[in-house]
């Protein structure tokens, strides 16, 4: 005999002092007209484009997503990161050797504890460990990719991989993204999300950057930075896979251009680590790369390590020279230290 109607209202805020800061306030919005049904072309399938599928998706639908990779899977670089442990975030005073403003303007709209809302919405759980560094609780960063991938799946994002876009073509109602075998993608919205020249062998090869300014965006001249060195692989000979506390310097004709304390990983192809990446915007072919084991050692200064051995080598006389460093570094390290 009735018919009751209650499909809701449009959301607003109440005028309530104070409510701004209401730290467990839920607010609700409307999909904007200008985005919602419109269709989204994300290029690219690393960290960025897929969190940007997800923010799109939220905003206007996932069946109206769609993210190109030219990888056969996304998320190849994201499974590298951290040494396969994913380092998603550090919650320490910001460090920016650039336009310290910008990353203060950025990390003001999505700080440590937006990104860990972002991850736990997610179903990723967080550990913070030493210096700040937040990591997934499982150390894997296949749990990172899977978190997103799922998402990405309950949302109907549809994920293109094996596609490299060549060229994008502006229209009238949007664009059309062209791929190296014919195929034609259009939307209402682009993003792109490619990433530098970091790593071309998992998708970083600077191809999304000639997208932009072959459009007519202006680029900054790319360089290296948080990554690691590679070095003559002559002095770590036979170290790889061994961690040590050190400090590292870039040095320009006598001058230190940049110094940094912490872990620093040994490789076949020269030498990785916080400290080390670090560095990395300031190392170039002709520098030299100093690494100082004096106070991973225990040692408060070069001085103090030099004591040390003049002592052991007054009482360990009888001793091989190959035994001076016992008990200060591993065998391994000791060996190519003594070498030098």
């Amino acid at each position: 005999d009735y018919v009751i109607c209650s499909v809701g209202a449009h959301p607003f805020v109440p005028p309530i002092k104070g409510i701004e800061n209401a730290e467990h306030a839920l607010y609700a919005y409307t999909h904007p007209d200008e985005v919602k049904g419109k269709k989204i072309i994300i290029i690219g399938g690393g960290a960025s484009g897929l969190a940007a599928a997800l923010a799109a998706a939220k905003e206007c639908g996932g069946r109206c997503v769609t993210v190109l990779e030219r990888l056969d899977r996304v998320g190849k670089k994201l499974l590298a990161t951290g040494n396969g442990r994913c380092n998603l975030m550090n919650t320490g005073a910001p460090r920016y050797p650039g336009n310290a403003a910008f990353a203060a303007d950025v990390l003001s709209r999505c700080g440590a504890e937006a990104q860990k809302a972002f991850w736990e919405h997610l179903g990723l759980r967080l550990r913070q460990e030493e210096a700040g560094r937040v990591y997934p609780v499982s150390s894997q960063a296949s749990s990172v990719l899977d978190a997103l991938r799922l998402q990405l799946t309950a949302l109907h994002v549809r994920v293109v991989t094996g596609v490299s876009i060549t060229a994008l073509q502006r229209e009238n109602d949007g664009w059309t993204a062209l791929s190296a075998d014919g195929q034609q993608f259009r939307a209402n919205r682009v993003i792109i999300s490619g990433g530098g020249c970091a790593q071309p062998k998992l998708g970083s090869d600077g191809s999304a950057l000639r997208l932009l300014t072959n459009l007519g965006c202006p680029a900054t001249t790319f360089a290296p930075a948080l990554t690691q060195i590679i070095t003559d692989s002559t002095p770590i000979k036979g170290l790889s896979g061994i961690r040590v506390k050190a400090q590292v310097a870039v040095i320009d004709r006598k001058s230190v251009l940049h110094e940094e304390d912490g872990e620093l990983l040994f490789a076949d192809y020269g030498v990785s680590g916080v400290c080390v990446m670090q560095c990395a915007r300031y190392a170039k072919d002709g520098r030299v790369l100093r690494v100082s084991l004096v106070k991973g050692m225990g040692f408060a200064d070069a001085g103090d390590f030099r004591r040390e051995l003049h002592r052991r080598r007054k009482n360990w006389a009888q001793r091989p020279m190959a035994e001076l460093l016992t008990g200060l570094c591993v065998p391994r390290l000791s060996a190519a230290l003594m070498r030098q």
